[in-house]
């Protein structure tokens, strides 16, 4: 982390309005916080968790989904071998993270848990700023998709919070696919429904399944499909339905729910942007320092007053496989990590990029745990 201790070029290609999905909206959601942190209360929340070194003594990082430690839904999906997947890898001295020319990375994640101490990082985004080239880049992954974190072996990326917060998310991210991470921003998911609440509900159309799992599994009863406003603890719901489909149908969910806030935070009176600012500060932080917030939040907002924001998922439907395996539930297999990293930078438009020797380390070690 700076300051601290083959697909065609897609570069090219905007998103439309209809087809832009959670990372947008989150991040928009995000820069609003930012902003208003910023000009009202003019200071930002440290990590509480900076400094500490990662405590793994109690820590599960795979939820419980009921199966046998071999057991797999998906007969097709790779199995895992425990106990490679549980071994921790050699440190490399000479390994250097790639720096991308013209780019500054930023990591966002969205915690689902009543403080920063605990839960798990659901949503997991990269915002990539290119000030020469003009372009902003959301690049998402899913929450289970399966990597090496240091101290722990491999696991869900989710988890990588949920043991070392912040720092051993960025620095999971890092390690995997190759890039420098220049700050975070942490914003929790229970403050989803403060601020719809202060809106005044958001309007979403649901199905007749999503309405009954809302109920069934999240106590949000009395809701129909069809279209309607909902609150704050009904829209948290929402967010979360995974069990009927998947987790990429999750992740429109989110983007759906997310939307529908940005706009209704847009619409706030000045009186409601002062109780956001409030939830902001009680559900938002970052290492970053308030005047390096304002230079990228005007260097975003000039750039997307002249281009689209793209978005670019990192790990999708075509170059991996979900499936249930044993302790781990769902988990998220990339077909190849070192594949994932060069679509990734083509992407962004760099050329000649070489995947760094850590990165190969565990793309290797991935492969023999998997069994590839």
């Amino acid at each position: 982390m700076a300051e601290k201790t083959p697909v065609k070029n897609t570069r090219k290609k905007k998103v439309s309005n209809k087809s832009r999905n959670i990372l947008i909206a989150l991040l928009a959601v995000l820069l609003v916080l930012i902003a208003i942190v910023v000009f009202i209360l003019t200071r930002t929340k440290p990590d509480p968790r900076s400094g500490q070194d990662p405590d793994f003594s109690n820590i599960d990082f795979n939820e419980d989904d009921g199966l046998g430690a071999d057991e797999t839904i998906d007969p097709e999906a790779p199995t895992v071998d425990m106990e490679k997947a549980n071994q921790l890898l050699d440190p490399i001295e000479d390994n250097e993270l790639t720096k991308d020319e013209g780019w500054l990375h930023y990591l966002l994640l969205g915690v689902d848990g009543s403080n920063y101490k605990s839960g798990r990082s659901d949503a997991l985004i990269v915002l990539s700023v290119n000030k020469e080239e003009q372009r902003v880049v959301l690049s998402s992954i899913p929450r289970d998709t399966f990597v090496y974190v240091e101290g722990k072996g491999f696991s869900k990326i989710n988890g990588a919070y949920m043991a070392g917060g912040a720092e051993l998310a960025v620095k999971t991210f890092e390690e995997n696919f190759d890039i420098d991470i220049e700050n975070y921003f942490v914003v929790n998911f229970d403050s989803l429904p403060k601020i719809v609440d202060l809106a005044g509900g958001v309007t979403l159309t649901l199905t007749d399944a999503e309405a009954q799992h809302m109920g069934d599994q999240y106590a949000a009863w009395g809701l129909e499909g069809g279209t309607q406003k909902l609150n704050g603890k009904e829209v948290l719901a929402y967010c979360r339905v995974r069990k009927i489909d998947s987790d990429y149908k999750r992740n429109e969910r989110q983007y759906k729910a997310l939307l529908a806030i940005y706009d209704a935070v847009r619409k706030m009176s000045y009186d409601q942007y002062v109780g956001l600012a409030k939830i902001a500060f009680d559900e938002m932080y970052t290492d970053m320092m308030v005047g390096n917030m304002l230079v990228l939040l005007k260097d975003v907002m000039d750039i997307c007053s002249v281009s689209e924001i793209e978005n670019i998922k990192l790990v999708d439907s075509d170059h991996s496989r979900a499936g249930m395996f044993g302790k781990y539930g769902s988990i998220v297999m990339m077909d190849n990590l070192i594949d994932t990293v060069v679509r990734w930078r083509e992407a962004l438009g760099i050329e000649d990029y070489t995947p760094s020797k850590r990165v190969e380390q565990i793309s290797k070690h991935l492969d023999e745990t998997l069994g590839r």
